[in-house]
C-alpha cells in the first residue's frame, strides 16, 4: 500500500524571492544536498551540486520515514513530497496503516511486544537510490554534477571559497554546504583533520543488509511478517524488515553488537555460514530473515555523536556530514530534510540579502538544528541497545522495553516545524541586530 494522502501535506505554492547575488556550492548529491538544492532553486536562489561518485549505487538501499520527515519534504517543496509519494511504500495491511513498526520478541516465534503508532502517517519507506534519481530530475539542467570528488576548500579574500576537485578543476563559491555523507571530507576540512570530532565513531555494532522480491519474502515469512514493518529484538542482535518500491521488495537488515571493528574497510564480504553463526540461538522468525541474505556482507555501523559546530564562516555541514546516525529510530534522513527546510527558509529571509549576510543565517541554523540532531544521533544508539535487550536499567525486561518504545519517538515525529523555522528566523534577526549595535554592519 502506498502513501496515504494527508491534507497537512498540501502546501501553498513557493513564491521565488528576487534573485539574490549568491553563488552556492553543495558538496554531496545525497538526499540532504538534493533537497536543499531543490528548495533553494525554487526560491530563486541558484546552486550547483557536486557528487563525488561517478555513477549511482544501491548502497543503503531502503530508508524509512515518519510524520516529521514527510512534513519537512512538503514544506521544502511540494515537488519533493509528490516524488516521494509516487515511490513510497507503507504498511501492507490496511489495519496497520497508522503503525510505525511492530516490535516482536526475536527469541520466540515473533510474539508481539508492542505496535508503535504514528498517527496520520504510520511509516513510509523508499529505495534510497531511486528516490535520489527522482529528485535530480527536479533540478534545472546543468545543476547536478557527478564524478566531482572534493580535495580542498581554500578561503578567498572576499570571504568566499575555492573548491578544488580530484580531477584538477576548481570552482568558486560564496557559500559552501557539505552534504557529503558520514565520511565527509567537508567535515574534516571544517573541523580540522586532527579534531576528534572530524571522523565518525564506531557504534559497536554491524549489520547485514539485503533486499528480496516480496513474493519470496511472503513464502519465507508469511503474509503479515513480510508485508508490514517489523523489528525482531534479540539478545545483542535484532532484525528489521520493511516493504519498499510499492511493496514489491522487502528490505532486510540484521544487526549484531560487537566491541571492536577489526577491519580497515567498513564493508567486508561474509558468508551464509557466518551469518547463521552470528544469529545462532535466535528465534525462528529471525532465522528466516537471515536465510534470505544470499550474498551477505558485514557493514560496520558508525555515527557522529558529537560536533562543536556545524559551520564556520559561510561553510556549513548538513545531513549525515553533520549528524550521521545509526538506523535504530529511522530518523536520520528525516533530520536531513529538516536541515534543508530551515536553511531554505533562512536564506530566503529578508535579513539575508547577500553573501555577506549568510554567516548570520548559518549561526542561526547551528543554534537551532545542532541540539536536536545530535539528540537524535545519541537516542538512536540508545534505541539500538534497547532493541538488543541491553538498554540501561531495561535489559531484557519486555514490559520495560514496551513502555519505552511506546513513547520514545514522539518528540521526533511531532516537532512543530513551522515553529522551528520561526525560531531560526528570530535568531538570525537577533544576530543581525547585535552586529549592528556593535557597529559591525555587514
Amino acid at each position: 500500500m502506498g502513501l496515504r494522502q494527508d491534507s497537512s501535506k498540501t502546501q501553498e505554492p513557493i513564491v521565488p524571492t528576487p534573485q539574490k547575488q549568491l553563488s552556492i556550492a553543495i558538496v554531496g548529491g545525497g538526499l540532504a544536498g538534493l533537497s536543499l538544492a531543490i528548495g533553494l532553486v525554487q526560491r530563486g536562489i541558484p546552486v550547483q551540486i557536486y557528487e563525488g561518485a561517478s555513477e549511482w549505487t544501491d548502497a543503503g538501499a531502503g530508508l524509512v520515514f515518519a510524520k516529521n520527515s514527510m512534513d519537512a519534504m512538503a514544506k521544502i517543496s511540494p515537488d519533493i513530497y509528490r516524488a516521494f509519494a509516487k515511490r513510497s511504500s507503507g504498511q501492507g495491511w490496511e489495519s496497520k496503516k497508522t503503525t510505525y513498526m511492530d516490535y516482536r520478541d526475536g527469541s520466540t516465534n515473533g510474539d508481539l511486544v508492542t505496535s508503535v503508532i504514528c498517527a496520520n502517517t504510520g511509516q513510509e519507506s523508499v529505495h534510497r537510490t531511486l528516490f535520489a534519481k527522482d529528485l535530480v530530475a527536479l533540478l534545472p539542467d546543468g545543476t547536478f554534477h557527478m564524478g566531482k570528488r572534493l580535495t580542498a576548500v581554500d578561503d578567498r579574500p572576499d570571504g568566499g571559497y575555492m573548491l578544488r576537485w580530484a580531477d584538477g578543476q576548481s570552482t568558486d563559491a560564496d557559500v559552501v554546504f557539505g552534504s557529503d555523507g558520514i565520511k565527509s571530507k567537508c567535515r574534516q576540512l571544517l573541523l580540522g583533520h586532527d579534531s576528534p570530532e572530524a571522523t565518525p565513531k564506531f557504534a559497536k555494532e554491524f549489520a547485514y543488509r539485503g533486499m528480496v522480491p516480496m513474493e519470496r519474502a511472503v513464502t519465507v515469512l508469511g503474509e503479515e511478517f513480510a508485508r508490514n514493518s517489523m523489528v525482531n529484538i534479540g539478545s545483542d542482535c535484532l532484525t528489521t524488515t520493511y516493504p519498499v518500491e510499492k511493496g514489491t521488495l522487502l528490505n532486510l537488515v540484521a544487526c549484531r553488537s560487537i566491541d571492536r571493528w577489526e577491519h580497515d574497510e567498513w564493508v567486508v564480504p561474509s558468508s551464509q555460514e557466518a551469518v547463521r553463526k552470528d544469529f545462532a540461538g535466535c528465534g525462528p522468525v529471525m532465522q528466516k530473515v537471515i536465510s534470505m541474505m544470499d550474498k551477505p556482507a558485514m557493514w560496520a555501523l558508525f555515527d557522529h555523536p558529537e560536533c562543536s559546530t556545524f559551520y564556520k564562516g559561510r561553510f556549513a555541514l548538513i545531513g549525515d556530514a553533520a549528524h550521521a546516525s545509526t538506523p535504530h529510530q529511522g530518523a536520520g534522513c528525516g533530520q536531513a530534510f529538516e536541515d534543508a527546510l530551515v536553511l531554505c527558509r533562512l536564506l530566503e529571509d529578508e535579513h539575508v540579502l547577500s553573501a555577506a549576510h549568510v554567516e548570520d543565517a548559518l549561526e542561526a541554523y547551528d543554534a537551532i538544528r545542532r541540539p536536536r540532531t545530535l539528540k537524535v544521533v545519541n537516542t538512536s544508539r540508545e534505541n539500538g541497545e534497547i532493541c538488543m535487550k541491553r538498554g540501561e536499567d531495561i535489559g531484557d525486561d519486555l514490559d520495560k522495553i514496551k513502555d519505552t518504545l511506546d513513547q520514545r519517538f514522539h518528540w521526533i515525529w511531532h516537532e512543530d516545524l513551522d515553529q522551528q523555522v520561526q525560531q531560526a528566523k528570530t535568531k538570525v534577526r537577533e544576530i543581525s541586530e547585535a552586529r549592528q549595535r556593535k557597529g559591525a554592519v555587514k
